[in-house]
């Protein structure tokens, strides 16, 4: 049966019920064409008929009380709402002139301890205890894996094995990474302003996290030059956690060598490889699986006498007799 809704019935109009409902991880609304929600895992069409007014009526109130706008000097804007749920909404001109998409990504703790990622089947429990030596080890980790897959999920779950006496710097484009530390400074990026000054980048804040004394840097997600920025400061002596998004945990160190040259032309690739030699721990790549979120491999990174790097599989689902290091 189709349910037609012409006006908002709550805050945030239909939107409001799939918000309350916690089995609903992810909102996808494609202008006034289709809603889908993603229950559990699974993405599903909803019988919802809706007009681009009220769309629009949507997109203003969710945006209410961020300090985000959405107009044609500013098609596409991402922010946080009241719950910690993270919204994602493209206009025109960047879309159809008569479409607007929106895209809301819950906050939704599935689990804030390693055990509970044991218990749902995760990684096996022999991993947990690695990950967690690691952690208390002070070595860096790079978290990698395809969006949705759990990657801010298992940076909540490792900080929760951070020694109590570290101090910790979160540096996230919207707040994201939830943690109980007792010596815990989070930071978040900001738009430019109507006059196009005051902008607080990615770079900014991992440049500012150095400056505070931290012995862990947490960088929500490296998609872009902040990744020399975060190299630069762990190779200062703190120690490092961050998501990207990859294909493996090779593409991963592949992305990191990217995200650094595009910092500037005097950036080689050679000082990339270096620099990520000497500071990159391991790297844990996850993938989503028809039975769930699944931690598939652990490489654990190595530097060479030749100022590049060798990895070797500490941990892989893949069934294979041998794992063979791979030199780069």
């Amino acid at each position: 049966m189709t349910i037609a809704v012409d006006r908002a019935t709550t805050r945030y109009g239909f939107v409001g019920p799939l918000l309350a409902d916690p089995l609903v991880e992810e909102i996808i609304i494609l202008g006034s064409l289709r809603t889908f929600v993603v229950r559990e895992g699974r993405k599903e069409l909803l019988p919802v008929v809706t007009t681009t007014v009220n769309v629009r009526r949507i997109a203003d109130q969710l945006l209410a009380g961020t300090g985000r706008r959405l107009d044609l000097a500013n098609p596409i804007v991402s922010a946080q709402l009241e719950d910690g749920s993270r919204v994602h909404i493209t206009g025109p001109p960047v879309t159809h002139p008569d479409r607007l998409n929106i895209q809301i990504r819950k906050f939704v703790v599935r689990a804030n301890r390693m055990a509970t990622l044991v218990d749902n089947q995760t990684m096996p429990d022999h991993v947990s205890r690695f990950l967690t030596a690691a952690i208390a080890n002070d070595e860096t980790i790079l978290i990698a894996g395809a969006p949705g897959v759990g990657k801010t999920t298992l940076v909540n779950c490792l900080l929760s094995e951070v020694p109590p006496d570290r101090r910790v710097v979160t540096c996230e484009e919207v707040f994201e990474i939830a943690s109980e530390l007792p010596d815990i400074t989070q930071m978040q990026t900001r738009e430019a302003g109507l006059d196009g000054g005051a902008e607080i980048t990615l770079r900014d804040l991992v440049r500012e996290a150095l400056r505070q004394r931290p012995d862990r840097i947490v960088v929500g997600e490296v998609r872009g030059p902040e990744a020399l920025d975060l190299l630069m400061a762990l190779n200062a002596g703190c120690a490092g956690l961050a998501t990207l998004h990859a294909n493996s945990a090779a593409d991963a160190l592949e992305k990191m060598v990217s995200y650094s040259i595009l910092a500037g032309s005097n950036v080689t690739v050679g000082f990339a490889e270096r620099t990520i030699a000497a500071v990159v721990g391991y790297v844990v790549f996850l993938r989503r699986t028809p039975a769930g979120r699944l931690l598939e491999e652990i490489v654990e990174v190595r530097p060479t006498d030749h100022g590049t790097w060798t990895t070797h599989n500490v941990y892989t689902t893949k069934r294979r007799a041998t794992v063979p290091d791979t030199t780069r």
